[in-house]
Parts: C-alpha cells; structure tokens; sequence
C-alpha cells in the first residue's frame, strides 16, 4: 500500500497517556497539517511515525513495511525529518549542512561522490538558498537556517518530509515563506508532507488534509467511552477530525480541540477563523 498507515497507535511518558487509538491513512502526494493544543500529542505522533519514539501499541506502516522492522538507513531514505529549533556549534558552512542529508545513501566508509555534491546543490537551490551555500550555518538567520535544514532533508531524496513546527521563532514574513515552499516542493517533487502547525488560518491555507487533536484527560485512557471524548470521533483518542481542512476545521471541531469559541469568516473565497 502507497502511503503511510498509522493503525491503532499509543504512546504515554511515565504512565501518563499522551496518544491513545491514533488511526489515520495518509495518502502519498498529500499535504497533511497535525493541528492542535500544546500538549495534545503532535510531535509525539511526528515522533512515533519517524520511529523515534516506540509506541506502547500500535503500528506505523510506510508504503506496505512496518517502520519497526525497517533498518535506520532503509527509514532515512524514505522519510527526512526537519526537527524544531535545529542548531549547530560548529561554523559548518550551509552547504556542508545541507550535504550531510546524504549520508543514508553513501556507504561507510566512503565520501561523498559528485552525485552526492550535486543533490545537495539542488536541495539549496530548491528552496531558494543557493546564495547561503557558502556561509557558515551559524552566521545566518532563524528564517534562512529552516530553509538550510528543509533542503538537508531534501537531499535525502526522501518520499515523505515530516516537519515539527516549522514556522516556529519565525516572523510573518518567514513563516509564509517557508509554508510556500515546503507546499511547491510538495506539488513539484512529488514528496508527501506531514508537518505540525499551531496557527489553524495556516493550516487551512497549506494543507490539503488536517489532522485536528486534542489533549488526553488526565489520567485517562483515551477509550471511547470516557465522557470527556467525542463518541463520533474517527478515533477513539486524540483526532477530532481528520479530513479536508474546509470539513474538519469547523467552530464545533475547534471548540472540541482548543475549548474555545470561533466564528469563520469566508473573504474572496478564503476561509479565515477568528476567535470570539
């Protein structure tokens, strides 16, 4: 199956629940926003789905292999990762940064080859920071260092881009910039994106599908019968909604996830959520 498969999916810090009945078809080519509260699982589920936290239950399938049973350099092929708030402490020039994206595909041992070179110049160029190649990654600003890291990614040649709060400690300007990207190269390179989002007005202009959450009860066990959880839920869980962003991002779906009020306003025929 084409795609990736969360089937079931649980995943609690110290006995404390923090994902709980996760199910979700996330189809290749897809533009998939994980929307909701702090504390409410986001980049747990981002985590988990990357194989960098082992779920309680569950299972995570990426285009018909189950993530646990795939090697680290089989799973680095297939899925780059753009961490929050990534830095470096040594003056690696952007370029260097972005050429260590492709490390899965070069053996031990070995250096990289002009293929390697060639990947990672175009991974730069792609998200419009050829110009940085040459500057060292510590030099440069939070805006131009996302872009220096979504192209390290790239380089991978990955098929799935996971990307935890990429518009975070960014400006306005910045966080347009890196959504606009990140969904070109999602419409050009055919790679599918999973990303996780605070602002609902971005992830209902940058997604084409949304996953809405919301925090576990405490000390719940997130089973559908808990009185604090939707019963019409697809999950039994934390997902609200999951689903086109116009559907699943209603004020009824939002009161759910955030418990507060909004009105949604329609401007040129753009959808725009306002708090009451």
């Amino acid at each position: 199956m084409s795609g990736i498969e969360v089937r079931d999916l649980s995943f609690g810090y110290n006995g404390m629940p923090i994902l709980a009945g996760i199910d979700l078809s996330i189809d290749r080519g897809s533009k998939v926003t994980l929307l909701g509260p702090n504390g409410c699982g986001k980049t747990t589920l981002l985590k988990t789905i990357n194989r960098l936290l082992k779920p309680a239950s569950g299972s995570v399938v990426i285009d018909g292999k189950i993530a646990s049973q795939m090697g680290a350099r089989e799973l680095a092929q297939v899925i780059g990762y753009v961490p929050q708030g990534h830095r470096s402490s040594f003056p690696f020039t952007s370029f260097e940064i972005v050429l260590t994206g492709r490390l899965p595909h070069i053996s031990n041992f070995s250096s990289p080859g002009a293929r390697d070179f060639e990947v990672a110049r175009r991974a730069l160029e792609l998200v419009g920071a050829g110009h940085l190649s040459d500057r060292p990654y510590t030099q440069i600003s939070g805006g131009e260092r996302q872009m220096v890291m979504i192209a390290r990614s790239l380089a991978q040649e990955p098929r799935f881009l996971l990307l935890d709060e990429p518009t975070s400690y960014l400006d306005f300007k910045n966080q347009v910039r890196v959504l606009k990207t990140v969904t070109s190269i999602a419409a050009t390179e055919g790679v599918t994106v999973i990303m996780t989002l605070h602002d609902p007005n971005h992830a209902l202009a940058y997604s084409d599908r949304v996953v809405l959450m919301r925090r576990l009860p405490k000390g719940g066990d997130g089973a559908v019968h808990h009185p604090a959880l939707r019963r019409d839920a697809p999950s039994g869980g934390n997902v609200v909604a999951y689903g086109r962003p116009e559907e699943v991002m209603t004020p009824e779906n939002i009161e759910d996830a955030y418990g507060m009020k909004v009105e949604i306003l329609e401007i040129d025929g753009r959808r725009i959520i306002l708090p009451l």
